[in-house]
Order: C-alpha cells, then structure tokens, then sequence
C-alpha cells in the first residue's frame, strides 16, 4: 500500500521503522509545512515526493493511504480533508481536539465510505488483548492505578520562555492530550465508561495542565489515573482484584505484564515478546482497509468517541480550554 506522511517529527521516524519491518508499506510520498524538513526526511528514507502542503500530495494521485503526525489542533482539519477525497486516514493520537471534532470525523469516515483509525498504538497490540482476558484471573476487581509520567524533553524550553510546541494551547496540546489520553484510552479499552469522573490539574500559564489526576468510579471499584510531562516516575500501572494484582509496563506498549497471586505470590507472565506497537497498528490498518472496512475492528469509531468524551470532559473539570471548543 502506498502511503504518504504528513508531519515529519520523531513519530513519523518510527512509522518509517515499522513501515520498513512490516515490508507491505510503500511510503512514497512526505509533506511538512517546512518545505525543508520534508526534503531532509525524504532524503534520509529515499522517499520519491515531496509536497509542501497536504492538498497537493492529495491530488497528486500518488498516494492509496495517509499517516497524520501533525499537531493536535491540525488532526480534524486534515483528517476531514483526506476523507472527502476517499484516503484512508490513520491518525496520530489523540485523535481530535475534543469529542465534538471527533464525532464530525467518525461522520465524514460513514459519509464518504472512506477508512479512519485512531492512532492510539497500544490497543491494538496482542499484550492488550492478553491483558483484557487475564483480567477475569483477578476475580472482583476494587482498585486500578494507571500511571503515565515523563519529565519532557521540551520542558526547560518552556521555562526559558521559548515556547516549545509540548505546551501550547492553540496546538491543543498538554499532559492530558499528550499522555493522559493512553491512561484513558487504556482505562475505557478494559473497562468501559465509568459512572463518574473526577479529574484535577496542574495547569501552567501557557493555558495546559503540566499534570494530572483522574479518579474512574464504577460500580464495585475505582480507577486513579495519574500523568504527568512535568516529571518522572518509577510507577508501574497495577490492576488490583480480590485474588491478585496485574502489573504493566510501559503504558504505551504493553511490553511487560505479569499477575501475582495474593496468596502464593507466584508471578505468571501474561505478555508474550513484544513487536513494536505500530506495527500492529500498521496490520491493522492493513487488514481493515484491504477488506474494505470504514473503522478498525480492535479500535471501533465508538470507543474513539467514549474516549474523547471522557477527555473533554476530563479538561473540562481541569479548566483547559482550546480555541475549538465550544464550552
């Protein structure tokens, strides 16, 4: 399949990486608003077009497929566009800027016949799939702490007032869309909605929180999700039930997933060796597409949607607010 490549940052390297591994992706074609840098990446993947904006590498016929890795406040303008004009569309996470986007998304996709998936890579890995099933080992679950913290990269930028894309409020960005968005995808993907969310913030003067915390309640336990680009942490994810306890890490892959009994303290490992967790994506966004399918089997526009509602309201609660919301 021939894809093209809007957005050339380090996530669209790691897509060439698992394109490259899987062998049935065919990148022909890049695009970046800085002309220069889709020429240095293209240079540096042997990639034939180069395009310096997205209109021009859609009617270029050279492309069956497109990967979006833009900034947040860009993905429903772009994925709306592609989908018009019959593109399948795999877009970086999170999907949208806010529910209401994503709903227009997911209506353009059945509209127009045309193939959107959510770029949230960990659900669609085999770990996942294991992890859901090894859920009934627990027997009556009562508490979960999903945690997704790193110190970011961009942070001291921020603090030298030079304005790093990490947190800005026009870009739709911050630790909640950043991070946050696979605790709660994660959270949703195991469990469902919850009843009821209580979520709190760290938010800087840029206008996005730095840090956060959300509290999932269901009927019999509750969930505490807690991120962070403001800092590091040696958590590890654990889901705690009456029998035992499951352990997972990292967050965004899924690599290492055990269950310890609360009895014998026995260790049973649930996760198998781990592929790259876009490569799965990558299969599944193969497979979808080949059998003519407008949304991903493991990722429904459904659960997209149930995501996005609890991340909008999520910063809602916190008091982020982006120029496309309309609360």
């Amino acid at each position: 399949m021939k894809f093209g490549i809007v957005g050339t940052n380090f996530i669209s390297e790691l897509f060439m990486e698992a394109a490259n591994e899987l062998g049935e992706i065919e990148v022909v074609s890049v695009c970046s608003k800085k002309v220069e840098n889709a020429n240095d990446f293209a240079r540096k993947f042997e990639i034939a077009n180069v395009y310096e904006t997205y209109q021009e590498m859609c009617k270029s016929n050279t492309i069956q497929a497109v990967y979006l890795a833009v900034p947040n406040s860009l993905h429903y303008e772009l994925s709306i566009y592609f989908l018009k004009h019959k593109i399948p569309v795999l877009c970086e996470k999170p999907l949208a800027s806010n529910d209401r986007e994503v709903k227009k998304m997911v209506e353009c996709a059945r509209k127009n016949n045309s193939y959107l998936q959510d770029g949230i890579m960990p659900l669609y890995t085999e770990n996942f799939k294991k992890t859901k099933k090894a859920l009934a080992k627990l027997g009556k679950l009562r508490r979960g702490v999903i945690v997704y913290g790193k110190y970011s990269s961009r942070y001291k930028d921020y603090l030298d007032g030079m304005n790093p894309t990490t947190f800005r409020r026009e870009l739709s960005t911050g630790s909640i869309m950043d991070l946050g968005v696979y605790a709660i995808s994660i959270a949703i993907g195991l469990f469902g909605k919850p009843k009821s969310i209580h979520a709190s913030g760290i938010l800087l003067e840029s206008g996005v929180d730095g840090l956060g915390t959300i509290i999932f309640s269901y009927d019999s336990f509750e969930l505490v999700i807690l991120h962070s680009k403001v800092t590091d942490t040696l958590i590890k994810t654990e889901i705690q039930g009456e029998n035992g306890n499951i352990y997972i890490d990292p967050l965004n892959h899924f690599n290492d997933v055990y269950f310890i009994n609360c009895e014998t303290k026995k260790k049973e490992q649930i996760s198998e060796e781990a592929m790259g967790g876009m490569i799965w994506e990558l299969k599944e966004f193969l497979h979808c597409v080949k059998a003519g399918k407008i949304q991903s089997d493991k990722v429904p526009h459904q659960l997209s949607i149930d995501i996005h509602e609890i991340l909008t309201e999520c910063r809602k609660q916190i008091g982020v607010v982006f120029p496309s919301d309309n609360f």
